[in-house]
Order: C-alpha cells, then structure tokens, then sequence
C-alpha cells in the first residue's frame, strides 16, 4: 500500500555552516541531518496510549524497529490494524507547495521542479518516438533517470 501522510511529520533540519568556525568540519548528510520525528517528552504525553503488542505477537518485529506512534499514525490513515504491517520503505518528499513568488509574481518555486520536469520531458518524448513508428533499429531509444541531483552533483 502506499501511505501518504498529507500533513508534514518530519522536519531535516539545515546546517548553518557559518555557525561552525572549524574549517575542517565537513558533515556527513546521513549522520548530521536526520529528520526529526518527534520529541520523547512529546511522544510519551501524545503517544502512551499506543502499545499494538502488548496482547498480540509482534510476528514481524515492527514494533522494535519503528516508533509505536509512528505505526499508529500510518495505520490509523490507512484504515489497517498495526498488526497488519509488516514492513516499510519510508521515502520523504518537501511538503510546501508549490507557488508563483517574487515581487512581481515572477517566479515559480516548486521543489524537485528541474528534476521532475526534464524526467518528465525526456519520458513523453521517449513514449512518443515510440508511437511514431520511426524506427529503423540502428539507433538505441533510452533515458536514464538517476536521483542523485538531490544529494549533490558530486556523486557517482
């Protein structure tokens, strides 16, 4: 199933370098910025209640891997049972919307917006050119699509 939360439950903090004046720090993007769920004060007083495994056996070990309140969460939007999760691959995205900026209304600010739309591009011409029938097989039609813009262009 895909889960969608439609609210933001994370936050990755940013790095104000300028703060550090050690010019030999160089962080680490898994290590030093990893999104923050909740608070334990927070999720003790809000989350107490939700204890899925106290009655049933934690069949798949969810329980000791995840946070508690965080399979509630998942569950309660998908309408399932915490049991009934197994496992997951959780993928986050930027929640602000996009939106027309700037004094004059000028610029369009949408995250992921060079990436998606040159994947998005570079996808329907590849559709296209197939439709066409233009193909003489002395040429490879293909587009490789790599997510690697979003951690730096210094990656492999």
């Amino acid at each position: 199933m895909l889960w969608d939360s439609k609210a933001a439950v994370i936050n990755v903090p940013s790095l104000c370098i300028h703060l550090d004046r050690n010019q030999d720090f160089s962080f680490n993007k898994e290590t030093h910025l990893k999104p923050i769920l909740a608070t334990t004060v927070i999720d003790q007083l809000m989350g107490e209640s939700v204890k899925p495994f106290e009655d049933k056996p934690d069949v798949y070990n969810v329980g000791k891997k995840h946070f508690n309140t965080f399979l509630d969460r998942i569950a309660g939007d998908l309408k399932v049972d915490i049991e009934q999760i197994v496992d997951f691959e959780f993928c986050a995205y930027d929640h602000h919307p996009p939106a027309i900026i700037g004094l004059h209304q000028e610029f369009v600010s949408s995250p992921r917006l060079d990436n998606l739309a040159s994947s998005l591009c570079s996808l329907d011409s590849l559709i296209e050119f197939d439709k066409s029938g233009n193909k003489d097989n002395s040429e490879v039609s293909a587009i490789m699509l790599f997510d690697h813009e979003e951690i730096g262009s210094t990656s492999a």
